[in-house]
């Protein structure tokens, strides 16, 4: 577990396993105390079944690197997962240690310690209760801080219990997939040296996921309206700037997780029935496997992890579902750094100034020993929104937004190199996904397609880094959290990534999906609905939407809060 914590985690969840194995110790002694035969072995079942709950989870832990997590209960199939001999081994030598060890005191006369026992067990529960009352959902890929065998098995059967659905896959198949897309190495080939020579060393890292915002709005990347963003472009000739390079999925929930682990999935975040992964508090979905995620993979290399957002909806409880150490949304922000005596409440939203200073408020007052990643979403770019500041004769909605919202991330970049972070913090600019083609986008731009996929903006700054271009040929943002990762010099994780990096070749990261077998492939620059696919990619194109459609059924919600 080293490999995934730090030791201050290690040492956490070390005592957490250790008061739990007490624990259950002086639930044995106490039991052993009591004198009549039947009621003593009725009272030696309890301890002697959690033992066991205990080995079969850190047999779990042997063979899978996790706790069990709740897909496993809600599968028919179940047993499938405990089907090695070595669980039957395990619980049969503890049995049979137990029952030995049962059978020698059980002529041991009661001590004079009962009181004491008990209120040391009563000590021991608090200090336990202590370390477990917010003890995350079982992932089934890592032990998280706050987990222990037991403990954790009861909060996956609860929430089993509450499961309203069943998984698409059946055990087999489920362990089958996640093999099919495990990887320990995160990339072979990323940034070469003559670009990265001026990287600080372990650097912080910012990224702005800016909403819905396509290229092609930016005159550094060839836009029609040369003087729309200049504060942007002016960003962009001092960056490293990747050209050709498009969203691999949308809308938001999707292109947020998607781009941060590195994959696709099934469940959108809103539908119809209102039952959309954006529509309801998801903190308590399950889904067949979780993914390891940016945060997750930075964590044991000692970063802390925050993740800021204008809203305080459901979005917020989907972000805390991808490993960030914090998230901080409207309500934190607003009343820590914005409130006025004349507010008598807070707002819908926060406002993109209010969002980036708030968050660079919250970024200079870290530790400066402590590395962070952090990441924020905007809202004001949002499709069908108006910008403040008017573009040309105002008329065009998309214009007058992007207008405004270069003008706010400009003064954002200005207060940053004016920062003490400016030094060692590596500053990433992008989208959760691109423009909605809608038709206000359309007549800003005629050749805005009728697809939801388009070049989307990546730029990388540091201080001293040197201007370059690189051309992604039609990759897409699959490649986003490894090539990052490369940037670091992180090459080696457990993962589920689909993506490579922006200077390799990898199967899929030229194939968009926009949900349930809608698939769009992007090469010489032009987007290719399925049915017009150039026969010379067809093969290659059908063979990879079957793969993406067999790793988004590992994904699958199985149950919800509702």
């Amino acid at each position: 577990m080293h490999t995934f914590h730090p030791l201050p985690d290690l040492l956490y969840t070390a005592t957490t396993f250790v008061l739990e194995l007490v624990l259950i110790e002086m639930i044995t002694r106490l039991a052993l105390d009591v004198r009549n035969g039947v009621p003593r072995v009725l009272l030696l079942l309890v301890p002697a079944s959690l033992g066991g709950i205990y080995v079969a989870q850190l047999y779990s832990i042997w063979v899978s690197g996790g706790l069990i997590p709740p897909i496993a209960l809600a599968n028919r199939e179940v047993t499938g997962l405990i089907t090695f001999n070595g669980i039957y081994a395990v619980l049969g030598g503890y049995i049979a240690a137990f029952t030995a060890y049962a059978y020698r005191h059980r002529a041991s006369a009661p001590g004079h310690s009962g009181r004491l026992l008990l209120v040391c067990l009563g000590i021991a529960s608090l200090a336990y209760a202590g370390m477990i009352h917010r003890q995350p959902l079982a992932r089934g890929i890592m032990v998280a801080r706050g987990e222990a065998p037991v403990s954790s098995l009861v909060h996956s059967m609860i929430m089993y219990a509450g499961m309203q659905s069943q998984a698409r896959l059946s055990s087999s198949e489920l362990i089958a997939t996640r093999a099919q897309f495990s990887r320990h190495t995160v990339y072979k080939h990323g940034f070469p040296e003559e670009m990265t020579a001026s990287l600080p060393d372990r650097p912080n890292v910012i990224v702005v996921f800016t909403e819905g915002m396509s290229a092609r709005w930016m005159g550094s990347y060839g836009g029609l309206h040369t003087d729309l963003m200049p504060n942007l472009d002016r960003l962009a000739g001092g960056s490293l700037m990747v050209s050709n390079y498009y969203n691999h999925t949308a809308a938001t929930f999707r292109g947020l997780r998607g781009q941060l682990t590195s994959g696709h999935q099934e469940t959108g975040g809103f539908y119809d029935d209102g039952h959309g992964a954006g529509q309801r508090d998801v903190s308590n979905d399950i889904t067949a496997v979780s993914r390891a995620s940016l945060p997750d993979i930075l964590r044991p290399r000692k970063y802390h992890s925050l993740f800021f957002l204008s809203q305080q909806a459901h979005l917020n409880n989907m972000i805390e579902t991808l490993g960030f150490d914090v998230t901080l949304g409207r309500d934190y922000l607003f009343d820590k750094y914005l409130r006025t005596p004349q507010d008598t409440q807070r707002p819908t939203y926060l406002t993109d100034p209010q969002l980036f200073n708030a968050m660079l408020d919250e970024l200079e007052s870290q530790p400066h020993d402590r590395r962070f990643f952090a990441a924020v979403y905007n809202f004001q770019t949002h499709a069908f929104m108006d910008g403040e500041k008017k573009y040309g004769d105002g008329k065009n909605e998309v214009l007058n937004r992007f207008h405004t919202y270069d003008r706010n991330i400009g003064e954002f970049v200005d207060r940053f190199m004016a920062s003490r972070l400016h030094e060692n913090t590596v500053l990433v600019i992008t989208s959760d996904h691109s423009t909605y083609p809608d038709p206000p986008a359309q007549l800003a731009d005629p050749d805005v397609g009728g697809y939801f996929v388009d070049q989307i903006p990546l730029m990388i700054y540091w201080k001293g880094v040197e201007h370059r271009k690189v051309d992604a040929i039609g990759k897409n943002s699959l490649d986003f959290a490894p090539t990052l990762l490369s940037l670091l010099g992180i090459r080696n994780a457990n993962t589920l990534f689909l993506g490579c990096t922006l200077f390799e070749e990898c199967a899929l990261d030229r194939i968009s999906s926009m949900g349930k077998d809608e698939y769009y492939l992007t090469r010489n620059g032009l987007v290719y609905a399925q049915q017009n696919v150039p026969e010379d990619d067809l093969a290659a194109f059908k063979t990879g939407t079957e793969l993406i459609t067999r790793y988004k059924a590992m994904d699958l919600v199985i149950g919800d809060a509702d």
